[in-house]
């Protein structure tokens, strides 16, 4: 009787835990877009609440893409972007205040006002970071190196930015100017 009770227990976990992320981490949707209500996927590769703005998002990720993939090298797989034509729907995805964010190497979100390729190549960027590096590395790597590279390399126009943005985005370049003919990833494997 009590294995059958354990086994049910860690069934309805098994069942209900991805629920609860995606209901709890906003972030993790871009995971599973379709279950936000105005959410739909035109193409494999990219999402929106707004069907009528697919040619601009289409456009936009192909410049970020293309500044990216030239910055960092090519990506291993076609990372999925969800654009956002309305607060609400940035909100769904716990974007609050920021323009993009880059879910690891699952997916970006992208609200209203980061409708510019520096903002989708920035997380581009990250995407590529988390696909080479590791999400955990991503996440534990020092500022400079993975802030620093997105403003660095993603053709953001803003100079100088705030602080502490400028500063990692200057000890970035001046770390990669040193680089000679290193790989940029394994450079970047050996910093802590």
């Amino acid at each position: 009787m009590k294995l059958k009770r354990i086994i049910l227990i860690s069934a309805i976990t098994v069942l209900t835990l991805p629920a609860a992320v995606l209901a709890f981490v906003k972030p993790l949707r871009v995971v599973a877009p379709l279950l936000i209500p105005e959410i739909t996927c035109p193409l494999p590769n990219i999402c929106t609440d707004s069907v009528a703005q697919l040619s601009n998002a289409q456009q936009l990720y192909n410049e970020g893409y293309a500044t990216a993939a030239t910055a960092v090298g090519p990506f291993r797989s076609v990372p999925r972007v969800v654009f956002c034509t309305t607060d609400a729907c940035a909100e769904s995805f716990g974007l609050g205040q920021r323009a993009a964010a880059a879910v690891g190497n699952v997916g970006l979100i992208v609200a209203p006002r980061g409708w510019k390729a520096f903002y989708l190549a920035h997380e581009l960027i990250h995407y590529r970071q988390a696909e080479t590096l590791g999400n955990l590395a991503v996440a534990t790597q020092p500022k400079w190196l993975v802030e620093g590279m997105a403003y660095s390399l993603s053709g953001d126009p803003r100079h100088p930015l705030g602080p502490p943005f400028e500063q990692w985005r200057s000890q970035f370049e001046t770390w990669h100017a040193g680089l000679g003919a290193q790989d940029i990833w394994d450079a970047a494997r050996g910093v802590h």
